[in-house]
């Protein structure tokens, strides 16, 4: 049996190049109908060739390999072709060789998906990753180096939890994780945090779908991962300013609870005062009445009361005790003042506030549980109010204060606040101490979330995370200089306003 070649959906032709003219010797096939009049085939297709693949024509694909060319239909449209060579022969009079022409339209379409695909994930932040039916990864896109820090062949032939999430990082149910991929099942916004070969902790989020050959047999798993890191840090931050508005609302509480008992044993203090004056000043009428009085049994008896009693010392210590107790009350009725001022309502909103009054707040609070072998000194400068969340500095003038005092520790020391400005637009608080210091391969990462250098249970790494997102929420900045062994000194950097407040 023939097959006519006419009848085959293809064009088949054949062509000589000489001296970089083409001339197409004969032509034929079923589609040679898509591009018009077939009575003269290779004047119709040398026609039809798009000027910019003519150069494929004049120098084709050689040893098997093809090229997509465009030729023009009959309605004037550009329809793609595969062209590929068959034989070859060069001559003295130039190059002769035969080839065919196939419909590549729907081939095309492919490819260029296949391209739009390979420029997004060119453009993307995420990284598409593959796994073996052991769970092993077997491919990383080129983003995988970029956002991990690690070189791909760190990772390949290892799985997700003896590789990037070996640390055990965070709350994360590894074990379920497990479970859900050997039971084949799809992974949606699994989420674990690992560490750069830096130091600097990234968070991942993973979603897969399980992948089966042609005979339904499991062979692995392919998926994307992106970096989540900044979304975490503003859930943490969110949820640090909603503990902030917790504790200022437990702060007002506790302050408004101590209050009303606060107020009436100081009355009563007071009124306990003005008695014991009136008794000692009685005893002291009675005992000028004493020497006028002659000697009796009875008289012997009180004096030798009084003499038990020890009145002397009772007139010089009762007054001294009670000044002790205003002195104590004092303190309570500043603590509770201060507790008001942490929590004020609407703190956490923009208002205009005393930087100092911010400052003196954080230090009533701190001073009580300062050793006695610590010296705090106020160094202030007269400033202008700062348009601010009061609260929110209130936090971190404390937290700093805090870590100034766990540098230092018990041994004998100096925490310095001082205050300034830096020009016309901005002022500046300034926390120093003369603690241990921070080591200078710490200082690049004292500001990530969950980053601490105490041991376990004595830190949660987010005190300075949080103070550097409060700072940074109001326009401003926090400087670090520290010297191991000798203290550190963080200074916080605000945008000025031009209302003048009083220095306290």
């Amino acid at each position: 049996m023939t097959l006519e070649l006419s009848a085959l959906p293809l064009i088949a032709f054949s062509a000589c190049v000489r001296q970089g003219e083409l001339t197409l010797v004969q032509a034929e096939g079923a589609l040679l109908a898509v591009l018009g009049d077939a009575s003269a085939p290779a004047s119709v297709l040398g026609a039809a060739i798009h000027p910019n693949e003519r150069a494929a024509f004049v120098s084709p694909p050689l040893n098997g390999a093809h090229q997509l060319v465009r030729l023009r239909a009959s309605d004037a449209s550009w329809r793609w072709f595969k062209l590929r060579v068959g034989a070859v022969q060069i001559h003295s009079d130039g190059l002769h060789y035969s080839a065919v022409l196939t419909e590549a339209s729907a081939f095309k379409t492919l490819e260029e998906a296949a391209q739009r695909y390979r420029d997004y994930t060119e453009i993307t932040s995420d990284w598409y990753w593959e796994m073996d039916a052991q769970h092993r990864f077997s491919y990383f896109s080129r983003e995988f180096e970029e956002i991990t820090g690690l070189p791909s062949s760190a990772a390949l032939g290892r799985t997700r939890w003896d590789g990037l999430g070996k640390e055990r990082l965070g709350h994360i149910d590894w074990e379920a994780h497990q479970q859900q991929l050997f039971a084949h099942q799809p992974i949606r916004n699994f989420e674990y945090p690992s560490r750069r070969p830096d130091g600097r902790m990234v968070w991942f989020r993973v979603s897969g779908a399980p992948r089966y050959d042609d005979s339904g047999a499991f062979i692995g798993y392919y998926g994307i991962a992106a970096d989540i890191s900044a979304t975490r840090r503003i859930e943490e931050r969110l949820q640090q300013s909603e503990r902030l508005a917790s504790i200022g609302q437990l702060a007002a509480g506790v302050a408004h609870e101590i209050n009303n008992p606060l107020s009436f044993v100081r009355s009563n203090v007071e009124t306990l005062g003005h008695y014991l004056g009136t008794l000692l000043t009685l005893i002291q009428h009675y005992s000028a009445l004493e020497a006028a009085c002659s000697a009796t049994p009875a008289l012997a008896a009180l004096q030798a009361q009084k003499q038990q009693a020890d009145l002397d010392y009772l007139r010089e210590d009762a007054p001294a005790l009670l000044e002790e107790c205003r002195s104590g009350l004092e303190r309570v009725r500043k603590i509770v003042a201060d507790l008001r001022e942490f929590s004020r309502e609407g703190d956490t909103d923009w208002s205009e506030a005393d930087i100092h009054g911010c400052l003196e707040s954080a230090i009533n609070l701190m001073l009580g549980g300062l050793p006695k072998t610590v010296e705090l000194k106020r160094q202030f400068s007269a400033l202008d109010a700062v348009r601010c969340k009061p609260l929110q500095l209130n936090q971190v003038f404390l937290a700093l204060l805090a870590n100034a005092a766990q540098a230092i520790g018990e041994q004998p020391g100096a925490i310095t606040v001082r205050s300034g400005e830096t020009d016309s637009t901005e002022l500046w608080v300034e926390v120093s101490d003369t603690g241990c210091g921070i080591a200078a391969e710490h200082l690049p990462r004292i500001f990530e979330p969950f980053f601490t250098t105490r041991p376990i249970g004595k830190g949660t790494g987010m005190g300075l995370s949080m103070c550097f997102g409060i700072v940074a929420d109001h326009g401003g900045r926090i400087e670090v200089s520290s010297t191991p062994g000798a203290g550190s000194s963080f200074r916080v950097c605000l945008p000025r306003h031009s209302i003048s407040i009083s220095m306290r």
